[in-house]
């Protein structure tokens, strides 16, 4: 069969649309993407609908977005780009191009589309069905629990966390390995989503009754939520009932569950118990910690119990590496672990005792002299970190090592909102002027405009209702220009902070904007949004000229400085270059592993750097469009590259700022003293001062170091 997508088609299953390249009835493509021919649904429910296809003689699932609402949308998309990410059986497969978009004939609306590995198998809803509803021996109970916290400790090293563990996102293959599956509420751990928690803004909520966490259900899920569902998950397995069916200890919020599990040891009771605590901070706080207390307490089940065959599942599995924690981090592990202890109190007894004791922990003789001279140390560099940088660093190792960097260090600007954009005015000779040059820096809903030279603040704007994501500067530098996650677009005028321009509504982009450029010229405006499109604007009118369709969100663009072309960096890992005037794709450039971030194209126009979340950096030959070269970063995101005017300078910022010799590729300085993850750099037209922006809530004002050799 060769199935239609498209909803509306009369006839989506006819016969006779095998073998065709378009439907018969309604002309939508039939064979997507030249290698995808849809074979039956399979079922949907929700904002989805999935599909058998056969991909060149290799059977996958189809997943289809049924609904073009926009936070429907990022989910999708944000589902895409975990799986992509992350390789590990447990994982389904998903190629670097399995998310593309068709639109029907007649239609303007998309329909979102995503290709993944067919698990052959049964989720654990339907494999307990299939047994009669039997509680699982504590054995199995334990090889699943170690092999669900293997998959989530992967998750979570690409900081997501998945957000709706349940028993039907779970599934076994008939070899036994687990396989979490649904990503679509998987959400991106990154200082900005704390920041709106702490703050205590509700993120968007995902509920399975039952199985999700307290602080989700209000809005502020953490990866710890992931440990709390896995344990409520445990919990229907070893009873083979759902947790709504026991009630929760009034005065401590437990689950009360255990006498409906006596095949398990009270030892392995208790890090359920850990898993499922009322509050986040009393959970294990890593994957390793879990693992680290299930090869430290007594597993030994009642009565000598020792499993029985999993005749359900066809095929047992050894797994020799899930026996110890050796495979992860043991510096951390211990320390979880001595956590756990002091938390629950019992001491594990070794596999040959019968039953927990609880003893007294023994005092330590306090060594005065040493903390005396430790609390006089951490003073002083208290102290001297808030007159020197304008905050606490709370660690004095750390303010030993920030002080080379002090050295180039000129002013540090406080209270300015955690800073997520920076742009400044780019007229030649602006910094030296005796007014001084013009900041803007973007944060929650504000920009802040400051004076460059005395750090004074001239203007803050209410502008947007959402995160200020990306801001831009006229190439005269008269015109601001901003992009919010609230899928605005506004223009400002520099001087005096009036708002000039809204770009809203039909037309406008229908995702969160991500990136802004002005044309050399200064007359047009472009933006790249997560809908996966670049726009291009008249500053004047707010008339759209231009739609370019990317196939991936855009997370930055740049034009070439004759205003022929402008480049895009995409979450598809790619870098792409464009035909200004006709919109059609020149040259797409391949080498990142993850999302490119950011990009910065020389004066001379011949060399363009772009940064990306595999924390390395590409330099390029424009003319050619060969990568030169590429440089690894300081093992953190790279959100900004900025290109000294000399062209022989390059900045990154990631976790830090480092500069780079651009001719050798080699790193001159490191530039530290950002409490947090630096979002935004830019330099000055006449090379000597460089500009950086954190969620720290500071702009730091630095001495452009030299990169020439010693």
């Amino acid at each position: 069969m060769s199935y239609c997508l498209n909803p509306k088609c009369p006839h989506p299953n006819d016969p006779a649309n095998a073998n065709q390249v378009k439907c018969v009835h309604c002309g939508c493509d039939i064979l997507l993407q030249g290698r995808y021919r849809i074979i039956k649904p399979l079922g949907g429910g929700g904002f989805g609908k999935t599909f058998e296809v056969d991909d060149q003689g290799t059977i996958k699932v189809l997943k289809v977005l049924l609904q073009n609402h926009e936070k429907a949308v990022e989910l999708f998309q944000q589902e895409a780009d975990v799986l992509k990410r992350i390789n590990h059986p447990g994982i389904p497969k998903v190629e670097p191009d399995a998310y593309f978009f068709i639109t029907p004939p007649g239609e303007e609306e998309p329909i979102h589309c995503l290709i993944m590995e067919k698990i052959s198998g049964l989720n654990l809803r339907d494999w307990m069905k299939k047994r009669g509803n039997r509680p699982v021996t504590q054995s199995q109970a334990i090889d699943w629990l170690k092999q669900m916290v293997e998959i989530l400790d992967r998750v979570h090293q690409q900081n997501f966390f998945h957000r709706d563990i349940k028993p039907l996102n779970i599934m076994i293959r008939l070899n036994g390995q687990v396989v979490l599956i649904d990503f679509g509420a998987a959400r991106e751990v990154t200082n900005t989503y704390f920041a709106k928690v702490g703050q205590g803004q509700n993120i968007t909520g995902i509920v399975s009754p039952g199985y999700t966490p307290p602080e989700q259900a209000n809005g502020k899920a953490v990866p710890q939520s992931d440990f709390y569902a896995l344990g409520r998950t445990l919990v229907f397995l070893l009873t083979a009932k759902p947790p709504t069916a026991f009630s929760e200890n009034p005065r401590t919020g437990k689950l009360v569950w255990r006498n409906s599990a006596p095949q398990i040891s009270k030892s392995f009771g208790d890090v359920i118990d850990y898993l499922m605590a009322p509050f986040p901070g009393k959970r294990p706080q890593s994957a390793q910690a879990i693992l680290q207390c299930l090869a430290e307490v007594d597993l030994t089940p009642p009565n000598g119990e020792v499993g029985e065959a999993n005749t359900a599942i066809g095929t047992s599995r050894t797994r020799g590496n899930y026996n110890t924690a050796s495979h992860l981090n043991s510096k951390s592990t211990s320390t979880e672990s001595r956590k756990l202890r002091s938390q629950y109190k019992p001491v594990y007894p070794a596999k040959d005792s019968s039953k927990s004791q609880y003893v007294k922990k023994p005092g330590k003789k306090p060594w005065i002299s040493a903390i005396a001279m430790l609390l006089v140390l951490l003073a002083t560099s208290q102290v001297y970190g808030y007159w020197r940088y304008g905050l606490f660093p709370a660690n004095p190792v750390g303010l030993l090592v920030n002080i080379p960097s002090s050295l180039f260090l000129r002013r540090s600007i406080r209270e300015v909102g955690q800073v997520q954009s920076i742009a400044m005015s780019q007229v030649p000779g602006a910094a030296s002027q005796s007014q001084g040059g013009t900041l803007a820096s973007g944060s929650f809903g504000t920009i802040r405009i400051w004076n460059l030279n005395s750090g004074d603040l001239l203007h803050t704007i209410a502008a947007h209702k959402d995160w200020v994501r990306t801001l831009a500067v006229s190439p005269n530098g008269q015109t601001l220009a901003s992009g919010s996650a609230d899928k605005t677009i506004r223009l400002w005028n520099m001087n005096n902070g009036s708002r000039m321009l809204t770009i809203a509504g039909p037309g406008a982009h229908w995702g969160p904007v991500n990136t802004l450029a002005f044309t050399p010229d200064g007359q047009r405006l472009a933006s790249g949004s997560e809908d996966n499109t670049i726009k291009i604007w008249d500053i004047r009118s707010g008339t759209r000229l231009r739609t370019i369709q990317t196939g991936s969100a855009v997370n930055a663009i740049a034009f070439t400085p004759d205003g022929r072309r402008i480049i895009s960096a995409a979450n598809d890992n790619t870098v792409k270059i464009w035909d200004l005037s006709t919109g059609a794709r020149l040259l797409t450039l391949r080498g990142h592993a993850h999302p490119v971030l950011s990009l910065a194209i020389s004066p001379d126009g011949n060399t363009l750097v772009s940064g990306s979340r595999d924390n390395t950096i590409a330099v390029w030959d424009l003319r050619t469009g060969e990568r030169r070269y590429q440089l690894r970063g300081d093992s953190s995101w790279v959100r900004s590259v900025a290109i000294g005017p000399d062209g022989n300078l390059l900045a990154s910022s990631g976790g830090t700022i480092e500069i780079w010799n651009l001719a050798t590729g080699t790193r001159r300085h490191q530039l530290t003293g950002h409490s947090s993850y630096v979002s935004g750099i830019a330099i000055t037209p006449d090379g000597k001062t460089l500009l950086s922006g954190s969620p720290d809530e500071t702009i730091k004002i630095w001495r452009v170091p030299s990169v020439s050799q010693p």
